[in-house]
């Protein structure tokens, strides 16, 4: 089956209102295709597409004026997909369809986070860069308060099931709407994510990895007022233990300790 040039292909997911699906135009580049389940559920999809336009309208505002500022760009749009065409297809008796495409990365390689989670521990070092990359995500909605005046941040609903993860190259990219909540200080969102990280980690009993332990539990337990403050304090850390460059994605099964790289296990 074809939908405006796309072949569908394989289902990769479900929820209670759409099926996800890959696909690939005419030059095998593949996306993926959110497909409402009735016509009705197409309000959900409605709402994603305006969510991710909003995040590539001002995530290309950030990107250009750090370049002409600073020479640089800080690349937020990597940490989200791309919403292609959000539209309702007649031939699927009007249900919505979103295509989503990924951000600079090998769709094929990209694993849900949540399976990721589920199956394996991962160590130390390598959770910073996933932990540094859900705060700077993050703190993207702070940017986006701070430019609107606004005292009161919309953070995203944290559910691991909206990201995808490509370990080799270290991107998180979310690619799924749940919803969002408004808060003044980023205290129970930091709180949660840190949880989530803390019960990923297998640490190990050198000292940079107890220190390193210790502060993710502090803020799985205290959280923080801000995003930007808390991924200050985690590279902070990181480069004091063990400098900012690159560290393989180092794990194993959840119940062994084979550890093993992301290399190894492709």
């Amino acid at each position: 089956m074809k939908v405006r040039g796309i072949e569908v292909e394989k289902k990769v997911g479900e929820s209670s209102k759409f099926r996800v699906y890959l696909g690939s135009d005419k030059n095998e580049k593949q996306v993926i295709l959110k497909v409402a389940k009735t016509f009705e559920d197409g309000d959900v999809l409605a709402k994603e597409a305006s969510q991710f336009n909003m995040m590539r309208t001002f995530g290309d505002e950030i990107a250009s004026m750090q370049e002409s500022q600073e020479g640089k760009n800080s690349h937020y749009g990597w940490l989200f997909a791309k919403l292609l065409a959000s539209f309702m297809d007649p031939a699927q008796g009007d249900r919505r369809i979103n295509m989503l495409a990924m951000p600079d990365v090998d769709l094929a390689r990209l694993v849900p986070l949540a399976k990721l989670h589920r199956e394996t521990k991962i160590d130390a070092r390598t959770s910073v860069w996933i932990l540094g990359r859900f705060f700077k995500f993050y703190s993207f909605f702070e940017l986006l308060a701070a430019a609107n005046d606004s005292h009161v941040v919309r953070y995203p609903i944290f559910s691991p099931g909206d990201y995808l993860i490509e370990p080799e190259r270290h991107r998180l990219i979310y690619y799924n709407f749940s919803g969002d909540e408004a808060d003044v200080i980023a205290n129970n969102f930091i709180k949660e994510i840190a949880r989530f990280i803390v019960d990923w980690v297998a640490a190990k009993d050198g000292q940079e990895d107890q220190r390193y332990l210790g502060l993710i539990k502090d803020f799985s337990e205290n959280g923080r007022d801000s995003f930007e403050h808390a991924h200050g304090e985690l590279y902070h850390l990181a480069n004091e233990l063990w400098g900012i460059k690159y560290y393989p994605f180092m794990y194993c099964n959840r119940g062994t300790y084979n550890w093993k790289t992301i290399e190894e296990a492709t």
